[in-house]
């Protein structure tokens, strides 16, 4: 068998002996132990199982040997007791009232943990909107309960928007390695890719990954037994995530690209913008679905704490510095809210050299586009492409066409884009036509009215997932209530000033908005998704 697969190389690690390639759902020991594995990972060589290697490097289960059916059965049986805990019929629990406020009800936990599973369900109906496997109802039930039993068993940090995104690549993994499995595998692979067991392993895994990740969603919120999230009344604290990427910026973008980092700081682009995005997805909207795999698996080397993804970042930035120092803070923050223009295995590669300069060589610059109008241009096009292929979808396919977290990102780019040109274009328009004919009249004033609505903004930069999604940052007596924000309307044709007439200001109309904001709603009836299941069928 090491004949066949020995290609008469010599590994680095080891020059003495020989090198064997690994292959395929083959689990001889010299291709799957810890050693080898790393080294696979980081050249993105690692073999399928994929899904096993990861749980391997993860320190889930051990390398392939005789205990590890025994780690794989116990994380199994864990689920199996999980679910059966956290899925306790209230109405067996005899002398409980259904209208009990004690946090010890069964009915009161009934009542909390169907609130914390519509909250998840409104998130993982929208899982990958162009990936058909998870418009099925029954693979979106399986996200719901995994999301909510790893919630309820660390309720610090508890269940929070995004998490649903990295469950999704893990499962699209186990199916692959399920599907792609061939019919002459050996017994440990054959007990390992049941697919009876497929939601345990999922758990299995997003457990593993949370517990470097879970970090960066905390917020200082801590969850009664209930699951409930307190109603605090104060300015939340600086979170994990927020001080972690200010030691980035500080230790690390500073020493290693000043440049790159002042010019962020002048251009007035905090790393939270999209940091806090990178970090909670594991870069998962930053490059293509095929390549996020490697990525993970590069990640993964590392170990369970991930103690390395800094250098992620930096190479993330660095890779487009060019682009970046070239652009003013529309166009910056365009670049950073968008797909990643280098490719994974540069971002990896210099990922390495930032680590170990003398290990690892600086690897060649890829090739960009030059920073232009029409490059930024293009990134507006790619919105209202996506939004053209979302509709489409929706009306071939039968999927919802919910809009995804990818297409936040780039609609915020798109709304970055209209504000540095529309008021710009719309001001010279009006000033080439000073006799504007009729029937342009009104098309002008609309186009007026969106650049002045488009101009009104806080002019330092709010990070949109802290704002919107942890209300971190901002005093909670405003959340759940109605505020007034200025919006300076086009101004309309004055009469001639007589003498008897007394100059009037300019008045700004308010328009009112509500922020909703979910654990603090004081009801079912407060809350924007009344009836999750709509999700499906409306």
């Amino acid at each position: 068998m090491e004949q066949n697969n020995t290609n008469g190389s010599v590994s680095p690690s080891s020059p003495s002996k020989p090198y064997i390639e690994a292959s395929d759902y083959d689990l001889q020991f010299p291709t799957w132990s810890m050693e080898y594995l790393k080294k696979a990972a980081v050249e993105h060589r690692l073999v399928r199982p994929r899904s096993l290697a990861w749980a391997i490097l993860l320190n889930a289960v051990p390398p392939p040997s005789e205990d590890i059916l025994m780690s794989i059965r116990g994380h199994r049986n864990f689920y199996d007791d999980l679910r059966k805990k956290l899925s306790m019929d209230p109405r067996g629990v005899i002398g409980d009232d259904p209208l009990s406020q004690r946090e010890e009800s069964a009915w009161k936990q009934h009542f909390c943990d169907n609130e914390l599973k519509a909250m998840i369900l409104q998130d993982v109906v929208r899982t990958f909107p162009d990936e058909a496997y998870f418009r099925d109802k029954v693979v979106q039930d399986l996200m719901v309960r995994v999301l909510f039993y790893w919630s309820r068993a660390h309720p610090c940090p508890g269940y929070r928007q995004g998490m649903h995104e990295v469950l999704a690549p893990l499962l699209l993994e186990l199916r692959a390695d399920r599907r792609a499995a061939p019919r002459c595998i050996s017994d440990t692979l054959r007990y390992y890719l049941q697919e009876d067991y497929l939601e345990h392993d999922s758990y299995m895994l997003f457990s593993a990954i949370m517990k470097g990740l879970e970090k960066f969603y905390w917020t200082g919120d801590v969850p009664s037994a209930s699951g409930r999230l307190p109603l605090s009344k104060t300015i939340h604290n600086q979170n994990e995530v927020i001080r972690y990427l200010d030691k980035v910026r500080e230790e690390y973008l500073m020493l290693f690209d000043p440049d790159l980092a002042t010019h962020l700081a002048e251009c007035s682009i905090s790393m939270e913008l999209f940091g806090i995005r990178w970090l909670r997805l594991l870069f998962g909207r930053e490059f293509p679905r095929s390549d996020v795999p490697h990525l993970w698996g590069f990640i993964f080397s590392d170990g369970p704490m991930l103690p390395n993804v800094h250098y992620v970042i930096l190479a993330m930035l660095i890779s487009i510095r060019s682009i970046l120092l070239a652009a003013d803070t529309a166009r910056a923050l365009c670049v950073l809210m968008r797909p990643s223009a280098a490719g994974v295995r540069h971002v990896c590669a210099l990922a390495l050299h930032l680590r170990a300069p003398h290990a690892h060589p600086a690897p060649r610059a890829p090739a960009h586009a030059p920073p232009s109008h029409e490059n930024i241009l293009d990134a507006s096009s790619s919105v209202f492409a996506f939004e053209q292929r979302a509709e489409e979808g929706a009306e071939s396919s039968g999927s919802e066409g919910v809009a995804e977290g990818g297409d936040v990102a780039r609609s915020l780019a798109a709304l970055a884009l209209l504000r540095a040109r529309l008021p710009a274009a719309v001001a010279a328009l009006r000033a080439a036509l000073p006799r504007v004919p009729p029937t342009a009249e009104p098309p002008l004033q609309q186009l007026m009215q969106l650049a002045a609505l488009l101009q009104c903004r806080n002019h330092a930069l709010i990070d949109v997932e802290t704002a919107l999604e942890a209300a971190e940052n901002q005093s909670t007596d405003a959340i759940g209530r109605k505020q007034l924000m200025p919006v300076m309307m086009a101004p309309k044709p004055k009469p001639p000033v007589t003498s008897k007439q007394v100059k009037i200001a300019k008045k700004v109309k308010e328009v009112p908005l509500k922020l909703f904001y979910q654990s603090e709603c004081d009801g079912a009836s407060d809350l924007p998704f009344l009836d999750p299941l709509g999700l499906r069928t409306e």
